[in-house]
């Protein structure tokens, strides 16, 4: 490999592939002003935006050292792109001119194709990678190409590597490439270093997409160097493993034909931790290093903020409504808080969001039913509910029941995550259907509603004088005025309760607000497929869509439409203290119903779990620090059992907020695929 014999060309303006192969066969055969007696010196030009690096062909032509002590002794001469020694040989490269050289070169590289009348160039010989994503399947890599070609006046082999400016459209499977390598090799050298044999081993390394995202960031040419020699020693280090598979041969059988030990306890849970415990500290360190990595957990948590405060205030008001005020927003906020900050130091995946889901509160509104049609202590029952169910999970990790997750397949996770999906949107239709009743519907007008409760209350107390009147024998006649003015009070207070004064107003900014954030939001998101600003402006607006669109509405809701009197939630922070559920209240009997309806709440919060899991460790995100399903589901227990100890709602691995997580936190590339912008990790 020629990874020191390579030209560079960092941030190459061009928009066309005359352009980028006239500069890069210029780079290359540029004419030696000089000769120097020492092969080992390198020398740098410098133009523009243009880096140019040509090290000095060494005799053993196929190796290289990328050894840090050669690099300090080699000397390296820095001058201008105008008529700079680059090649320090004394062998002519060719016996053609160097113009003429440049003219074989671009006829050998480049093909003239005529199509109705009109001609263009393309490529002729290339390599290109072939990537299969799940979403879009088969896909041509666009972001890179290697161009190939073979001449019969050259003696020596030459590449170069081009990193554009920015993404230019070559034609058809080409349109965002911003990376090219050139080949070229002598027509008389041996088939196993000819062009495609180096064309083949640097596309290797051009095929990792994280290699590429380095390459792509890099900031100079010693950078660049860095990058392609330490990938190129783990290739070399990944071949040789190679190499030795056949010796493992025996040891593979063995392994294969070993028997299982029949008792699988808390063997899964041991794997993990083994697993994850090398791993831990750099779970914090990893959100530290790295380009633009303090950007992205910003925008992360600042996403995940508003999108598990959204959900979690919806479900804290639905369970207030469900119980009476027993669960509210202000329990529901501090379970999570409480279980996302153990999770996020215990868990073994810490990108998991641990919420309140919607299952969980319609079986919160289940034992409520329960306790109060035995009349039962609320907290107490509830409490030995979660406490079985964190049992349960104790039990489904002990004995590895996780394993089941290896057939769940894609379309088990899709058609979960759409349930949960059409579960959101139907709760969102339901609570504007609800509020346009209220307010809008099944309301009367203020005259409507002065002139029912006068007649009401003059009927009422009619009624009620004609009946006290006959009890005036027992009753004194003050009397009779204050019951009068006590049922007429009850009586509006009624008609209060069943009928609400119509506020249209109320209704249309309730539809406003939902239509206006869920339109920010989406346009925001959308902004990355738009030509304006830079492509870094362009992903931090699209990162910070979700914060932005809820800010923005809540301030017009707020003050620009502060006139609207709107209806806020109830908050439960009074009836809640820090001390341990009394359990005593409940008998043997109550206990048992806790038992029997604990375990299909605990088959709930293993699938839940285990699927958001999944979701998350699919290998289309590409993480690269293991599985830790078993000891996910025994913190969970624990995280759990912590939560029904004091009364508080219980939380499990939530969708979508983990995969979305994910997704905040990741470098996403943009290709183009048969006219469509296609993202992947």
């Amino acid at each position: 490999m020629f990874i020191k014999e390579a030209t560079l060309l960092l941030d190459l303006e061009a928009s066309s592939i005359d352009e980028i192969i006239q500069e890069m066969l210029n780079a290359v055969f540029r004419e030696q002003a000089a000769t120097t007696t020492n092969n080992s010196s390198t020398t740098i030009a410098a133009s523009g935006h243009r880096f140019y690096l040509t090290p000095t062909h060494s005799p053993r032509e196929s190796t290289v050292d990328c050894d840090e002590s050669s690099n300090h002794t080699r000397s390296h001469t820095l001058n201008r792109a105008t008529g700079g020694n680059l090649f320090s040989t004394t062998n002519k490269m060719s016996t053609l001119s160097r113009e003429d050289l440049i003219e074989e070169a671009k006829r050998a590289l480049l093909l003239e194709i005529q199509y109705n009348e009109q001609a263009y160039r393309r490529l002729a010989k290339t390599i290109k990678s072939v990537s299969f994503h799940e979403n879009e399947g088969i896909t041509t890599d666009q972001s890179w190409i290697c161009a190939l070609c073979s001449l019969k006046s050259i003696q020596k082999r030459y590449l170069a590597l081009a990193r554009l400016a920015y993404p230019v459209n070559l034609g058809r499977s080409n349109e965002g490439t911003q990376i090219i390598l050139l080949v070229i090799s002598p027509q008389k050298e041996k088939k196993t270093k000819c062009e495609i044999e180096l064309g083949r081993t640097f596309a290797t390394i051009l095929s990792d997409l994280e290699f590429r995202r380095q390459l792509i960031y890099a900031q100079d040419e010693n950078e660049v160097k860095a990058l392609l020699c330490s990938r190129a020693h783990e290739l070399a280090e990944e071949h040789e493993q190679l190499r030795r598979g056949p010796d493992k041969i025996n040891e593979l059988i063995d392994e294969c034909f070993k028997p299982e030990p029949r008792c699988q306890f808390m063997s899964g849970l041991i794997a993990d931790l083994r697993r994850r415990l090398p791993l831990y500290p750099s779970d914090f360190v990893d959100g530290l290093r790295g380009y633009q990595t303090a950007r992205k957990v910003t925008t992360s948590i600042l996403f995940l903020y508003f999108a598990c405060l959204l959900p979690s205030i919806a479900f804290g008001v639905l369970n207030y409504n469900n119980t009476c005020g027993k669960i509210g927003v202000f329990r529901i906020l501090l379970s999570q808080t409480i279980g996302g900050l153990f999770f996020g130091f215990i868990g073994g995946q810490p990108l998991t969001i641990l919420l309140t889901t919607a299952p969980i509160a319609l079986y919160v509104k289940l034992i409520y039913t329960v306790t109060v049609s035995y009349n039962l202590e609320f907290y107490a029952f509830f409490g030995c509910v979660g406490l079985f169910n964190a049992a349960f999970l104790f039990i489904y990790a002990a004995f590895d029941a996780s394993r089941i997750m290896r057939w769940s397949t894609r379309s088990t996770e899709e058609i979960f995550a759409m349930f949960v999906s059409i579960a959101f949107l139907v709760e969102a239709y339901r609570d504007t259907a609800k509020e346009f009743r209220k307010y809008y519907f099944d309301c009367v007008t203020s005259q409507e509603c002065r002139n029912s409760s006068a007649v009401v209350a003059a009927n009422a107390t009619g009624r009620t004088d004609r009946t006290l009147l006959n009890l005036q024998p027992t009753l004194p006649h003050p009397n009779h005025q204050a019951i009068a003015a006590d049922v007429n009070a009850n009586i509006n207070a009624s008609l209060a309760e069943v009928v609400t004064t119509c506020k249209p107003e109320v209704a249309i900014l309730y539809l406003l607000l939902l239509a206006c954030t869920y339109w920010i939001c989406i346009s925001m998101l959308n902004f990355t497929k738009t030509p304006f600003l830079t492509e870094t402006k362009r992903e931090l607006i699209h990162d910070f869509a979700l914060p932005c669109a809820v800010l923005v509405m809540s301030f017009v809701g707020s003050y620009l439409f502060k006139k609207v009197e709107l209806e806020p939630y109830n908050v439960d922070t009074e009836s809640f203290e820090w001390k341990i559920v009394d359990f005593r209240t409940l008998n043997w009997a109550n206990v048992l119903g806790a038992m029997a309806l604990s375990f299909p709440l605990s088959l709930l919060f293993f699938m839940e779990q285990n699927i958001a899991s999944v979701i998350v460790n699919s290998p289309s995100n590409k993480l690269k620090k293991g599985t830790s399903y078993h000891w996910d589901l025994f913190v969970v227990g624990v995280i759990n059992t912590l939560l029904s100890l004091f009364g508080l709602p219980w939380v499990h691995g939530a969708l979508p907020q983990s995969p979305m997580h994910v997704r905040s936190l990741a470098d996403m590339e943009e290709r183009i695929t048969m006219g469509n912008c296609v993202q992947q990790m």
